[in-house]
């Protein structure tokens, strides 16, 4: 392989030495090329081979001389690295920074920004809005993808809860299963980190309730300092039996039966099902959002409080209340509030 990887670069040279021979080949190397401006896009499609790419670089003018670029792919040996992609160039370039550049395989990555306390559902529409596939994709790749968390949740159903927030870069082509792999592993991550500050048997509840649970505080809180105590309201009330009565599982349950219609009403409190906080007592059987990391936080490591309940008052804060008559009178305060607002 070295003999004939040798002789095939003497051909090389032989075929440059009009231009000054080895000289003018190391030359060719080393110097830059392409003027500045924009820089250059090009997509290397999977199975190209090396004239292929070097004629793909040669028509969008990153390199000038493909012979001086196959010599130095071939003196350095990696003819058969160079990995597919869509790669950005930017000019100038010398051949070495190209060819570096092809065998790294750094690709141009996209940006895909997923907030904390989607569904899984909307999940699924940001990952076509931002131009990734489409939202049908993402959701039988989710579906498909269950197994990934069953070692942490044995009777896990679905990925709702468990595909974390984050932004994420992927690649052009990147695939709806690539995307779910990552967004789990992010999860992995993260409750990793969460057992390093808190050890799991000091936890309220174990993992998947704890998901459960930090999906309701999602839902609710707008505020970093008061997700604690949000989750300490909602385990004082599931230690002295006490409905959740968490509007956000309603409207998840709604929208499951595709019969929310943007605002809840008395009679959707009484909408049959296990995700309704207001008629079954207890979590609901699965995460209604996928939580970020402090919501994830408050629900191992809560408040302590005496308070059992809270109403949204101004600013997406909240006023909390330890007795139901004092509820009351918050919620008449807000509504005054309100009405000499208007």
């Amino acid at each position: 392989m070295r003999l004939k990887r040798a002789l095939i670069v003497l051909i090389l040279i032989l075929a440059v030495s009009a231009g000054g021979g080895v000289l003018y080949l190391r030359q060719e190397i080393a110097a830059s090329h392409g003027a500045s401006g924009p820089p250059v896009i090009i997509n290397i499609p999977p199975g190209a081979g090396v004239q292929e790419i070097l004629q793909l670089l040669r028509e969008h003018d990153v390199i000038r001389n493909k012979y001086a670029a196959l010599a130095h792919i071939l003196i350095a040996g990696v003819q058969d690295k160079l990995r597919a992609g869509e790669y950005q160039f930017d000019l100038p370039m010398t051949i070495p920074e190209v060819v570096n550049k092809l065998v790294a395989g750094e690709v141009v990555l996209y940006k895909f920004v997923v907030p904390e306390g989607l569904t899984l559902a909307e999940t699924a529409s940001k990952w076509e809005e931002q131009g990734f596939g489409g939202a049908a994709d993402f959701l039988n790749a989710s579906k498909e993808s269950v197994a990934l968390v069953r070692d942490l949740d044995a009777g896990a159903n679905s990925l709702e809860g468990y595909l974390f927030p984050e932004t994420y870069l992927f690649p052009r082509g990147a695939t709806a299963k690539q995307a779910v792999e990552a967004m789990v592993q992010r999860f992995r991550l993260v409750v990793a980190q969460l057992q390093e500050k808190v050890s799991q048997d000091q936890w309220p509840l174990d993992l998947p309730r704890t998901v459960v649970l930090a999906s309701l505080i999602e839902a609710e809180a707008a505020h970093h300092d008061e997700r604690p105590v949000i989750a300490s309201v909602y385990l004082n009330r599931l230690r002295k039996n006490i409905l959740l009565q968490c509007d956000p599982t309603v409207i998840y349950a709604l929208e499951r039966a595709n019969q929310y219609k943007g605002r809840l009403t008395y009679a959707d409190l009484k909408f049959d099902s296990p995700y309704n906080t207001y008629r079954y007592p207890g979590l609901p059987p699965g995460a209604i959002a996928n939580p970020g990391y402090e919501s994830l936080k408050a629900a191992v490591a809560p408040a302590s409080s005496p308070y059992l309940y809270f109403v949204r008052t101004d600013g997406g804060r909240h006023a909390f209340s330890e007795s139901l008559a004092a509820h009351h009178r918050a919620v008449g305060r807000y509504r005054a509030l309100q009405r000499r607002g208007n």
